[in-house]
């Protein structure tokens, strides 16, 4: 478990539970949280817990996905994907469903957590990361972390009745480990 702290608030990454399954998937099928996901299609109870038993087995070589927690309520979701020990590489992906914890800092907290994690933990050297041109939110709260914009895919989602850009970010071990250096001698 990796534990930090928002506004005076814990806020733990946990591994998610069987028990999770009813808070996944009411955020999973809220629209306006799911405007912001991968996923297109209404998740239904057998998919989603299929899913998570998958990460306790097949999954767990690739993927390691944590609840977050205030106070012992879930939040949200985040995690590595597609992990790759041999090029020690990895995507992040997270979302904070529960939304009056929107834009208060909890996203920024547990990418913050997250990323330390794969690159202390894991010996991770690169991490990359996308967000839909219209997600604001989460494309400031990359770039708090200290990942670098490198690209941009067009057109490459459709949400919303429209195309959308996907932009891509990255960080790499050297510039994580620069800034944590920075914020040990402040």
């Amino acid at each position: 478990m990796l534990k930090g702290k928002v506004n005076e608030k814990d806020i733990l990454l946990r591994p998610v539970r069987k028990s999770d399954l009813e808070c996944l998937l009411k955020w999973m099928n809220d629209t306006e949280v799911n405007q912001y996901l991968l996923n297109r299609f209404p998740m239904t109870e057998i998919t989603e817990g299929k899913w998570i038993e998958e990460l306790s087995t097949t999954r767990r070589n690739t993927d390691i996905v944590f609840m977050i927690e205030v106070k012992q309520k879930p939040i949200g979701i985040c995690g590595l994907h597609m992990i790759n020990l041999i090029d020690q590489n990895a995507g992040v992906g997270m979302a904070i469903g529960e939304k009056k914890y929107w834009s208060k800092g909890y996203g920024t907290e547990s990418l913050r957590l997250l990323v330390n994690y794969a690159f202390r933990n894991l010996n991770l050297n690169s991490l990359s990361a996308g967000a839909m041109d219209f997600n604001e939110r989460s494309i400031k709260m990359q770039k708090k972390i200290g990942f670098q914009r490198e690209g941009r895919r067009r057109q490459h989602f459709f949400k919303n009745g429209k195309f959308h850009d996907e932009i891509l970010f990255g960080l790499l071990r050297e510039e994580w480990k620069k800034k944590q250096k920075f914020k040990d001698t402040n």
